[in-house]
């Protein structure tokens, strides 16, 4: 009997470990709310305050967000102090622009006419960094002293990173497009989903 449980408890790791290997790709935005309306670039946008999400990462000096981008190209999140930020400065980060081929940090400013000027930090080749296909997961940390940073999900150093001599702090955020429709997952939990998968061999034992 103690010999079946054993060749069970085989099996099930060895489906786990079939499905670790085999994920759907959306499963990275499992837990995210999805934000499907996105609005275009000169529209004027419905900012919402990072308060009310569920899940913001905290460290001494800085916030962190993790969001995920489903589209070919310029995945855009802008942020900024206020709920209607017109006479005023927002950050806007650029994921994937230039037909998917950089990505840029700007400071933007736009007046009570929606006309924009934006003044930018940052500029980096960002190859194919995008896709139609499946989400890409983001880190975005958002640092006291004004330094913002982007991260590819699970790796160690920004791909983008630059420094906001204003220290917009990230109290409202929304996201817009360019020319392309797309699809954006934010409010995303922080907890890595191949954590959550490891647990389950983790905890697999013998009855």
């Amino acid at each position: 009997m103690k010999l079946l449980s054993i060749v069970v408890i085989v099996v099930v790791v060895e489906v786990f470990e079939i499905g670790a290997l085999h994920r759907n790709p959306f499963d990275v935005v499992r837990g995210c709310k999805q934000y499907d309306n996105v609005g275009s670039y000169d529209a004027s946008l419905t900012y919402f305050p990072t308060t009310s999400l569920l899940h913001v990462g905290q460290t001494q000096n800085s916030k962190y967000f993790k969001l995920a981008v489903l589209g070919s190209n310029d995945g855009i999140i802008r942020f900024g102090e206020s709920l209607y930020p017109y006479d005023k400065y927002v950050i806007e980060i650029v994921l994937g622009g230039w037909t998917n081929t950089k990505s840029a940090g700007r400071q933007q400013y736009r007046n009570a006419s929606n006309a924009n000027n934006n003044n930018q930090l940052v500029q980096v080749q960002t190859p194919n960094l995008l896709s139609q296909f499946q989400p890409t997961m983001f880190v975005l940390e958002v640092f006291n002293n004004g330094t913002v940073q982007v991260s590819i999900d699970g790796q160690d150093h920004p791909f983008l990173s630059f420094n906001d001599s204003q220290r917009i702090p990230v109290n409202y955020m929304t996201f817009t497009k360019w020319d392309k429709d797309l699809v954006l997952f934010y409010d995303c939990p922080l907890k890595d989903v191949n954590a959550f998968y490891n647990s389950l061999l983790l905890n697999c034992t013998v009855v």
